[in-house]
């Protein structure tokens, strides 16, 4: 009996790799406009940017990823106090779907976010130091542990399909794409959450229906809308918190109907009170 050999497809291959870095940049730290002939995937470990591209202009937070698209400008600033820990890795690739990657943010879960980290720990058996400065020509090691450029690849590669088959309703969505950008929504948000927001009125602004908005921010962000705007508060309520501001006040500027309801609304989310979680700041000190 002769056996048949099959040829395999490949349809997402990693054919070279730029850079992996890892950068913890400070407060204020900017880049000026750029554009490369590769694909840059852009990873925010801690704190958050604010990104600007072709494709997106936003904010990017703690554990979202963005791809951006080869040859497209691009630029990013660090707007938050303490340190911005982010991840870049520039390569080439052969797959058109990674374009919806580049459109919108993605939130990765514990799972992806180890797949990532062991790519990059693979970048430092290919690539020798520096891995937190900037340079255009990152050189590869002399001496490799054995196998480590096509495990670099391979992890990589493993990475990539694995994202599009979690998004394969949105990567294959894109001829009946929705008329809004999950991005526009964000800044929405942004804008208006000490409002009163509601799905109705997403719907409304941005001509789409309460389901598939529903369904394509959870997809893009990981959260449901309403889990997204509570998060905002809490963290604004808790910023306000540590610099001192009244109870009443905190909950007058947020628009809350009463102040029980403020108080109960965050001890919900974060298991204290607004007093405890004041009194417990203070013992910290």
């Amino acid at each position: 009996m002769e056996f048949k050999l099959k040829e395999l497809s490949l349809p997402l291959e990693v054919t070279r790799i730029a850079n992996v870095h890892f950068f913890e940049f400070p407060f204020g730290y900017k880049t000026e406009d750029d554009n490369h002939p590769f694909l840059e995937l852009l990873f925010v470990n801690k704190g958050s940017l604010e990104v600007k591209s072709e494709e997106y202009t936003g904010k990017l937070t703690k554990s979202q990823l963005i791809i951006h698209g080869t040859n497209k400008t691009h630029s990013l600033f660090c707007p938050t106090n303490g340190e911005t820990v982010v991840i870049i890795i520039g390569f080439e690739c052969n797959s058109d779907k990674l374009k919806y990657f580049s459109k919108t943010p993605i939130t990765l879960n514990d799972g992806e976010i180890r797949s990532l980290a062991e790519i990059v720990k693979e970048g430092r058996n290919v690539f020798s130091p520096p891995y937190d400065v900037p340079v255009y020509d990152m050189k590869k090691k002399k001496k490799q542990v054995f196998g480590s450029e096509q495990l670099l690849k391979l992890s990589l590669e493993k990475f990539l399909i694995e994202l599009i088959r979690k998004y394969e309703f949105s990567v294959s969505a894109e001829s009946e794409k929705s008329d809004f950008e999950i991005g526009e929504i964000i800044k929405y948000v942004d804008n208006n959450f000490k409002e009163k927001i509601t799905l109705d009125e997403l719907a409304f602004l941005f001509k789409t229906n309460r389901s598939t908005l529903c369904k394509q921010f959870k997809i893009a962000t990981g959260k449901t809308i309403i889990n997204f705007i509570n998060d905002k508060k809490i963290s604004e309520i808790k910023k306000h918190l540590d610099g001192g501001r009244s109870i009443n006040r905190i909950a007058d500027e947020l628009n809350f109907e009463s102040v029980p309801y403020f108080c109960s609304f965050f001890k919900r989310y974060t298991g204290k009170t607004p007093l405890e979680y004041k009194n417990k700041k203070g013992e910290n000190i």
